[in-house]
């Protein structure tokens, strides 16, 4: 309702305008536009994955692992944020089997677009360490050598790229889906200077490098 001050000076107008004194004036109300800026982005996020790393012979192992994600940064278009994940898989090698754990710690930098379901890209770098134990007795390929119950720890890294989207379900949780590319590295003794080493030389290491596909579901906030 108008105030019978602001209906006199509406009356006058529109009486100058040649509008009938007595006709009540149009208001017209318009909705704010939305605002993506106000929707929520993601802090907080726990994924299974699913990708290989390397093996001596050039063949894939199949890794297992669960990646915490936090996103300190986290505004309309731009996140970066810190991971920790940690994996295993089982290694065959010549005619011995291994088990494989492996733990990495790491960055992330993505672009996102805040909606309901929101889209993203997100690169990552992470470094950590990689074990393995040795099941049952490995004959070293190209001599009589044998070991067996051995367990060892070195270095490892990876590297990759993924894009997806979050889709919120219930006010800040959301679920994940991603498919990207990853590169693993990790380094390796080579057998034929293991062999050397036993009689006194020097254990020298090769590096292992292997691209894997990268599947990626996860719960977050």
């Amino acid at each position: 309702m108008l105030s019978p001050l602001a209906a006199a000076v509406m009356t006058a107008v529109l009486a100058a305008r040649g509008a009938p004194a007595d006709e009540p004036p149009t208001i017209v109300t318009v909705a704010p536009a939305p605002s993506f800026a106000t929707h929520a982005t993601p802090r907080l996020k726990l994924s299974y994955e699913h990708l290989s790393a390397g093996n001596l012979d050039g063949s894939a192992v199949p890794l297992d692992a669960l990646h915490l994600e936090t996103y300190p940064l986290s505004w309309r278009f731009v996140r970066a944020g810190l991971g920790a994940e940690a994996g295993r898989g089982n290694a065959k090698y010549a005619n011995a089997a291994a088990s494989v754990k492996y733990g990495l710690l790491g960055v992330n930098l993505g672009f996102q677009f805040p909606a309901r379901v929101t889209p993203f890209v997100e690169a990552r770098a992470a470094a950590g360490a990689l074990g393995g134990t040795l099941d049952g007795t490995l004959t070293i390929p190209g001599s009589t050598s044998t070991i067996s119950n051995v367990s060892a720890v070195t270095w490892m890294y990876a590297t990759g790229i993924d894009a997806g989207a979050e889709v919120y379900f219930a006010g800040r949780a959301y679920v994940s889906l991603g498919l990207g590319w990853i590169r693993t590295t990790w380094g390796a003794a080579r057998y034929d200077t293991m062999v050397t080493n036993n009689g006194g030389g020097t254990l020298k290491l090769q590096n292992i490098e292997h691209d894997s596909l990268l599947l990626k579901a996860g719960l977050g906030i």
